[in-house]
């Protein structure tokens, strides 16, 4: 439990530090609620940021990874004591080892799932960091770079650049 309250508190530390290096510009949005909503909830940091679109990603995401989780606890739960019964009968070794094999891909699933779920929760935290630094970014019509043909060549591309 030690761990868990110190890596909070790291990533609490971090997120307050990250968000005090420009004081010469306010920003709109707090990368630190922004994160702080996010690791509350995944999602909650891209309704904060206004990223709405990207909410059922993460959430899904997360939701579907976390259930998954579950259901494959169970049925690793299940064949294990499925396992354990057939070996203590003695059955043959065709037996236990189909219910092994079961075992430890509920096993593998399972470990899966909970890989995914957490990947999910920390890009849900990053994404809402990066979005709420980059709300006030200016994508104006002034920038823009294009890809056209050449007016000199028949065959050739050029890339144009304009502020």
């Amino acid at each position: 439990m030690s761990t868990v309250t110190a890596v909070c508190a790291f990533v609490l530390l971090s997120c307050s530090a990250l968000a005090q290096t420009d004081t010469s510009k306010a920003l709109t949005k707090s990368p630190t609620t922004a994160v702080l909503y996010s690791l509350a909830l995944p999602g909650l940091g891209q309704v904060y940021t206004e990223s709405y679109w990207k909410v059922p990603l993460f959430t899904g995401t997360c939701v579907i990874a976390a259930w998954q989780f579950f259901r494959n606890n169970a049925d690793f739960q299940a064949t294990s004591q499925q396992y354990d019964a057939a070996v203590a009968a003695g059955e043959t070794s065709r037996v236990t080892n189909q219910l092994f094999a079961r075992r430890e891909a509920f096993r593998d699933r399972r470990d899966m799932s909970g890989v995914i779920f957490f990947v999910a929760y920390g890009l849900a935290a990053v994404d809402a960091y990066v979005g709420a630094h980059l709300y006030d970014f200016d994508v104006s019509e002034n920038l823009s770079l294009g890809i056209g043909p050449t007016q000199s060549h028949l065959m050739g591309v050029a890339m144009r650049l304009s502020f």
